[in-house]
């Protein structure tokens, strides 16, 4: 059984299901009433970076096919009310998670505002219509047909990410400074030889090996896998937030790594390649750490444009 969330009046409820959604087969639709309010809070119910950059595009497609509607995102004040203490199974002690939707969808032009509240039923990523046939369906996609879509294009529901002028003339100051114009990044997680061959992806990267590389990783990248590699340029050491490592893979020609959000935010901007988690790994396994990953895009974490390996 697992747990089917409501967020009433600002409340979580839940009750055991046997399924997150619904069925293609037997759908069931936003009703007139909400649509009619014109007023759209977005959320999810798992608070990583790459559960919330998985959405990061609903906020256009609201635009676009309800020209007048509100779109919000909730605050750190609203998911800590809603969600309590659950946010610290996705911030590991390191990180506060009720930070993630403001750091994913800061300078959206097509969010409204970040509200503390919202006072009436939350319709977010459980309200889903799934093809239990077809995985490789976007959670934009299953979650916008919820609220009567028709005809999603896959290639619009590929995440969004807006920079700042600040954020822009940041990323341009340090491109001069680090003399980078053409260059590769690789970005790899603490997951990383954890959950998948590594060897899949070194052998990608060995296909692109020339000029500059901009390295992300847990350990220097002479001591990693990519050690082959020449005029590296390290990351990690540099400090720099998530948005403006993210503002620099957006200028990359081909972004490489394993499976997070930071890699699935990239194939709108350049050529991605996602070395897929096949087994759970210590993170994100749970009672399952180890095991094979049988179906890997069931929860909707496929996102098309990656080229996944």
């Amino acid at each position: 059984m697992k747990t089917f969330f409501r967020i009433i009046n600002d409340k979580l409820h839940g009750i055991q299901v046997d399924n997150i959604g619904f069925s293609i087969d037997e759908p069931q639709y936003l009703p007139d009433e909400y649509l009619d309010k014109g007023k759209f809070l977005v959320m999810r119910t798992c608070h990583g970076l790459g559960d919330w950059v998985l959405l990061s595009a609903i906020p256009r497609l609201l635009k676009t096919k309800y020209p007048d509607c509100k779109v919000y995102i909730p605050s750190q004040k609203l998911l800590k009310k809603i969600f309590g203490t659950m946010l610290n199974n996705w911030g590991y002690g390191t990180f506060d998670a009720s930070q993630v939707p403001e750091i994913v969808f800061s300078n959206n032009p097509h969010v409204d505002d970040f509200v503390d509240e919202y006072n009436d039923e939350v319709f977010h990523d459980h309200y889903k219509i799934y093809d239990e046939n077809n995985d490789k369906i976007s959670l934009v996609k299953q979650m916008l047909t919820f609220y009567q879509f028709e005809n999603i294009d896959e290639n619009e529901t590929q995440p969004d990410f807006y920079e700042s002028d600040e954020e822009k003339k940041f990323i341009d100051r340090f491109l001069i400074k680090y003399n980078l114009n053409k260059f590769n990044y690789i970005s790899v997680s603490s997951t990383f030889e954890k959950t998948a061959n590594t060897s899949v992806l070194t052998d990608k990267v060995k296909e692109y090996n020339t000029g500059t590389w901009l390295y992300y990783g847990e350990v220097p990248i002479q001591d990693s896998v990519f050690n082959f590699l020449d005029n590296v340029l390290e990351i990690k050491d540099l400090e720099l937030s998530i948005r403006q490592q993210q503002s620099l893979k957006i200028r990359s020609d081909v972004n490489f790594g394993n499976e997070t959000g930071m890699n699935l935010w990239t194939p709108s901007y350049s050529k991605t390649y996602v070395l897929g988690n096949t087994h759970y790994g210590p993170l994100h396994g749970g009672n399952n750490e180890g095991k094979v990953r049988k179906r890997p895009f069931k929860s909707g974490n496929f996102v098309n444009g990656v080229n996944y390996l």
